[in-house]
């Protein structure tokens, strides 16, 4: 079958594709200028911005029109990243976004080509499935290329930042999910938003209940009063307050991760930095 599961040909004939599109971005881009190398970034970048639109138009996202427009909106990490980095990277001189747009671009990008949700199942040839790996490769190589070639390299200072921005994004998702039910575009009331097993694909409202293993090494992080349904707002399902409860979780596990896939770049810049000083 022509079908997409993790682990068979296809899975990893696109892990190979992502593979080969950062390779020939590096070696295509090394010897050009930094302008060169951020319009072409940007073109990637503002090309998945307009495929987040655009898929309107194909199937699956016509046959369920106009309730498929909650697929173009942020309602998930990835596509408020989809949305968020093209402007981001409009900034010529590096600042503290650029290096959130690296973690977020490389995390998300990363975990989606390992564990592509939406496209198992689906034909590895279908618009959607070839839409999705599109999109979260653009995401992961855009700010690898801008690493490796040194135009937006992650800075070791702006370690704390991070978790303060995942909470933002995950914030421009509650706010979505408001939007979205107020509007009639998620069939649901504000109650069921704080069920964590409804519409909540990035953990904004909770763990979700199919992650059971993931609840044994949060729950124990998240303050009791994150955890209290004091007014009674889900009718007696799991609660966690929206976003908050990811405060401390956020600190304590993307500042490690940040730190780790940032290392690469920042730890040769302080040795360099060392031997200049000594030779001075």
């Amino acid at each position: 079958m022509n079908v997409l599961k993790v682990g068979n040909g296809f899975y990893f004939l696109y892990i190979g594709i992502a593979a080969i599109i950062l390779v020939l971005l590096v070696l295509v881009l090394r010897k050009r200028s930094r302008k060169t190398v951020r319009t072409v970034l940007l073109v990637i970048l503002f090309g998945n911005l307009a495929l987040h639109y655009i898929k309107q138009a194909f199937p699956p996202y016509i046959d369920e029109f106009p309730l498929s427009l909650r697929m173009s909106a942020m309602q998930n990490l990835c596509a408020v990243s989809t949305v968020l980095l093209p402007f981001i990277y409009l900034f010529k001189k590096q600042n503290v976004l650029h290096d959130y747009a690296y973690f977020i671009g490389v995390i998300g990008g990363l975990v989606a080509i390992l564990y592509p949700t939406e496209a198992i199942g689906k034909p590895f040839y279908a618009f959607d499935t070839i839409r999705f790996y599109v999109c979260h490769i653009g995401l992961f190589v855009v700010p690898m290329t801008a690493a490796i070639l040194g135009v937006y390299r992650p800075r070791l200072k702006t370690f704390w930042t991070i978790p303060l921005f995942f909470l933002a994004w995950q914030a421009i998702i509650c706010a979505n999910d408001y939007f979205l039910v107020a509007v009639g575009l998620v069939k649901g009331s504000f109650s069921d938003l704080l069920d964590p097993g409804f519409h909540n694909s990035s953990f904004t409202f909770g763990v979700r209940p199919d992650f059971a293993w993931a609840a044994k090494v949060l729950d124990p992080l998240v303050p009791w009063f994150f955890r209290t349904d004091a007014f009674g707002l889900n009718g007696g399902t799991p609660f966690y307050f929206p976003v908050l409860w990811l405060i401390v979780p956020s600190f304590v596990f993307l500042i490690p991760i940040y730190l780790l896939i940032a290392c690469p770049f920042w730890i040769p810049a302080v040795v360099k930095s060392r031997r200049t000083e000594q030779k001075g």
